[in-house]
């Protein structure tokens, strides 16, 4: 079996905050926007689902944000901790981490400054308006 990643789904409280965040402060293409169908439901195994989903081209892979209206859910993390079971993240690579720290600033809230590891990349983790952790690492010349 050959897998290929695609994309990697993110549920977000509101489909219009998420673009602002996605496509407006990092920078990402939107690829294609559209409400869900009754299929959603098939899918997911979750009767009556109403809402709207958007895909966004990070130009590596794509992000699919998903923003349910109906059923109610009120299991929210308002705000998951970076150890928490079932928590994920999305990981962008960049050339200069300090510079995109600085730029991006004013619109991520992140949860520290940049830090070097062990191996010689420099990380720092943000949030986007929904709490979800967003990497961004810079790795050191010769390493993938």
């Amino acid at each position: 079996m050959t897998l290929t990643a695609h994309h990697q789904g993110v549920n977000v409280s509101d489909i219009d905050t998420a673009l602002e965040f996605y496509r407006d402060t990092l920078g990402f293409e939107v690829d294609m926007r559209i409400p869900m169908s009754d299929v959603q439901s098939d899918i997911v195994g979750v009767e009556g689902i109403e809402g709207e989903l958007a895909f966004v081209d990070t130009g590596e892979f794509k992000i699919e944000l998903i923003s349910y209206a109906s059923p109610d859910n009120e299991n929210v993390h308002e705000q998951s901790s970076g150890v928490d079971i079932g928590v994920t993240h999305l990981c962008f690579e960049v050339d200069d981490l300090q510079a995109e720290y600085d730029e991006l600033r004013s619109g991520v809230e992140f949860v520290n400054e940049p830090q070097t590891v062990e191996n010689g990349a420099e990380i720092v983790y943000g949030r986007d308006p929904d709490g979800n952790f967003i990497e961004f690492i810079e790795l050191p010349e010769g390493m993938e």
